[in-house]
This record gives C-alpha cells, structure tokens and sequence, in this order.
C-alpha cells in the first residue's frame, strides 16, 4: 500500500502562549513532527522546547502522555493511531514541521 505524505493540520502552535494545536489528525496511517534546532526556524526569540502528546491535549510539563521535544529532535507518530496528535510550547507562534499520511 502506497502512502502520499501531506502537511500535518498546524505547523504552528498558537496565538498565546501555551495553547495546544493539533498537529497531526487522528486516523493517520503515520507521520512525524520535528521542532527546529534554531530560534530562527522556530520563529521565536529563543529555541525552546516543543511540547507533543498522542494521548490527549499537550500540556507545557514533560510529564504523564506529553513529551518534550527539544530543538532539533523530532517525533514519530504511532501508526493509525484514532487520536490527535497535539503540540504546545511556551511562545506564541513557535513554527515546527508537521507531516502525516492518511
């Protein structure tokens, strides 16, 4: 079976500070999501860490179901997962890649 990769729902997380998105949709054969190594990939002052949980609404604490990923690192989506996939991070629009595949 063939897949055609698309763009995950957001590549952004929100407007404020700490407000989850989703970043990749439920129901998805797989996908991943990477936060960028520099503050200037990432749209923001400083780089900073990119909160993800697969489980429910991603929160700003690496703990329970929501994992942190640092700069540069990234993040493979369980496969046909039936959840969203949400991200979060300290700063208002903090830009990161999002790739799924129905």
């Amino acid at each position: 079976m063939a897949y055609t990769p698309v763009a995950g729902p957001a590549t952004v997380t929100g407007a404020s500070p700490g407000v989850a998105v989703t970043a990749i949709s439920p129901n998805m054969s797989g996908g991943f999501i990477v936060n960028p190594l520099t503050a200037a990939d990432q749209g923001i002052v400083t780089a900073e860490p990119l909160y993800v949980n697969q489980v429910t609404v991603a929160t700003l604490n690496a703990n329970g179901t929501t994992i942190a990923l640092q700069p540069g690192q990234s993040y493979t989506v369980i496969p046909g997962t039936t959840t969203p996939v949400t991200c979060a991070s300290s700063s208002a629009n903090h830009k990161f890649t999002a790739v799924q595949w129905p």
